[in-house]
This record gives C-alpha cells, structure tokens and sequence, in this order.
C-alpha cells in the first residue's frame, strides 16, 4: 500500500507534543506516518518549522480571543480573524499538495472549505465541540462548521462513544468510527504504596483550572500531604497557593513518569468537558489509584473500573484520600486492579492504529473516483 500525503490541521501549539493531551493526539495519531502537520494561534510566540510540523504565530488574533472571551480563540481562528497571510497561503499550497486532510477540530474547516475538492476528508474529533459551548454565545455558530465538517468526510473519528452517539443521531455522517487516545504498552513501576504525595495533570484549559482551584482548597486542608500539579495549567496563575502545593510546569516524560510512580494517589475533579479525559489514561497506564468525578471518568464507560477508581463527588474526595491512605493494603489492591484495567484497555484499543484505519478508507474512497 503506498503511502498517503496527509494534512493534519490543528491550531495551538503542538512543539513539544507534551504540552497538552490535544498536541498528543496530533503528533502521535498517525504513528510516524504524517506528512505534514500544520497548527495556528495560541501561545506560538514564533514561527517554527520543526521535522514534518509547521507552527504559526498569530499574536493579534490571539489577543483579540482573549479580549473578546468566551472561549473565541478557536472561533476568531475558524472565521480567519487577524490571521496572517503567510498561515493562509503556507496551508493552501500544502493542501493543494496533499492527498488527505485530517482536521483536529472544525476550526481550520471555514477556511478551505473551498479548496477540498477531490480531497479525502477526515475529522479527527476530540470533543463535541458545540456541546462544550453549550450556554455560550457561540454554541450555534459551533454547531453549524461542525456539522458541516461531519458531513463533509469521507471518515469520521471520535474518542469516545457517547460523542461518536451524538455525532450519528445530531449530523448522520455517512463513515464514523471510535478510535480512543492512542495507547502504548510502556511498562511503569508504582511505588506510591508508602507515599503522602497526591497528583494531577492538566494544561491551560478551563476544566483544568476549575480542577486546581478545587485541589488548592483541598491542600490547605491537608497539610501533612504534598500536592503535585503537572503541565502548563500553572500559566494561568494562582493566587494563594498552599505550602504544599508544587507547580511542576511542562516537563519531561522522565521526570513525570517519576512523579506519577512516587505517588499514592492521582486526582481528577474534573466537572466540565467532553470526549475522553485522557489524563485519566495517564494515570491508568502507571498503575495509579484514581479518585475522579463521575465525568471524569467519561469515555470509559466500557470498562469496569470498579476496584480502580474511586467515583466520588467533590465534596467526599478528602475522606477518601484519608480512607485510603489509612489502610494502605486497599492503596495497594487498588493499584493492583488499576494495572488489570490497563492490560483490559490495551487489549481492548491497541489492535488497529489510526493509520491503517484512515489508508483503508482512502484506497476505498479513491477507487470509487
């Protein structure tokens, strides 16, 4: 099977791919078979040309989102506000090379549009992005590019299956599929059994930030535990924060696979979002004891975490820190059962790769042309 030219448009930074869980899913979709990835806007302060990925600066439209609000980054990007011309004829020359388009998300979709036909189209869907605008003023205007690109592709991707549930019955796409965060068997050692350190991973996204204003409020209640707090949500800024609590910022796999492994509990009050939380994956794959909200564990409703996760409202999270932290044996059983349901979800998501899935729908799509 030859191989494909494919476009991945994305917006945001993505350099380094651990920035966030949505530069994850981009650079590692395709499993070293992308051609070129192009993303836009955000917190890219330069131009970068970096492998196979393209990052373009775009400070005024960027500015403009932050003083609009109202999570309007990614609607001033869609409607081309303040974009530079170089972003838009840099994109236009790649597409009118490329063979297929994956888009990481409506946005990029209102602005080549036009320039997509005899294009195999994909939508690689990490959220359904209307239904996190729900309430927000721009939730119809979400609606509309977004079913407008779901029912352009040729292939429809969704990482979970109540978002892949609401695509059908909403915009009835004519090819749709579930294909989860990608996973990797990496074999990691828990040694938190001992341990008074307590975890959570988030970057600069709003759901994220709700959850560590409420960790902060739990930590200043908790001082004989020490709180770690990975990724770039510590830009936000918070004010007040508790002695123990340490901002740890963006860093690398090394040094996170140590924090994670050192702690005897991950945390994940997450109240808001959509598709699957990854970071729960995260702590899964290192054998991590989770205490979670209910839509925290969102895009798992296959498994049985029972034994693994602790499902708790917010308001019950430090009894159940002190529960089980006071019978470490439960601390230990649980790990236990948390590197069974690892083993189930690997079993379960790592037969077939994106790649394969997307070479298959073309070759069939390109027949018919």
């Amino acid at each position: 099977m030859a191989t494909i030219k494919i476009l991945q448009l994305s917006h945001g930074k993505i350099i380094p791919d651990y920035i966030s869980a949505y530069a994850m899913r981009v650079n590692h979709l395709l499993e070293g078979n992308s051609w070129k990835i192009c993303s836009v806007g955000g917190i890219i302060l330069h131009d970068i040309k970096e492998n196979n990925i393209e990052e373009y600066r775009s400070l005024m439209s960027t500015t403009y989102s932050v003083l609009k609000g109202n999570r309007s980054l990614e609607i001033a990007i869609s409607k081309g506000i303040l974009l530079r011309k170089k972003y838009i004829n840099s994109v236009r020359a790649l597409i009118s090379e490329a063979e297929a388009i994956i888009f990481e998300g409506p946005w990029e979709y209102p602005l080549f549009e036009k320039l997509l036909e005899n294009k195999f189209v994909v939508y690689d869907a990490h959220n359904v992005e209307s239904l996190l605008r729900t309430g927000n003023k721009y939730h119809d205007y979400t609606e509309e590019i977004e079913g407008k690109l779901v029912q352009r592709s040729n292939l429809l991707i969704s990482v979970s299956e109540n978002d892949l549930k609401y695509f059908k019955e909403k915009f009835n796409p004519g090819n749709a599929i579930l294909l989860t965060h990608l996973l990797k068997n990496v074999k990691y050692q828990w040694n938190g059994e001992d341990s008074r350190d307590i975890i959570f991973i988030g970057s600069i996204y709003g759901p994220n930030i709700e959850a560590v204003e409420f960790i902060l409020s739990l930590a200043r209640t908790m001082p004989d535990f020490q709180f770690h707090i990975i990724g770039n949500v510590n830009t936000h800024g918070f004010p007040h924060k508790p002695g123990n609590v340490q901002f740890h910022g963006l860093i690398q796999d090394a040094e996170k696979d140590n924090l994670f492994g050192n702690s005897c509990i991950a945390l994940n009050p997450i109240f808001t979002g959509g598709g699957r939380n990854v970071k729960m994956i995260d702590y899964i794959m290192h054998g991590l004891p989770v205490i979670s909200t209910e839509i925290g564990i969102r895009g798992l409703s296959q498994y049985d975490l029972s034994g693994a996760v602790a499902v708790e409202k917010p308001e019950h999270f430090k009894e159940t820190i002190l529960k089980l932290t006071g019978n470490r044996d439960k601390l230990k059983s649980m790990s236990e059962n948390t590197f069974k349901l690892k083993e189930k979800i690997l079993a379960t998501e790592s037969s077939f790769t994106a790649y394969e899935i997307i070479s298959k729908e073309y070759e069939k799509w390109k027949s018919g042309h």
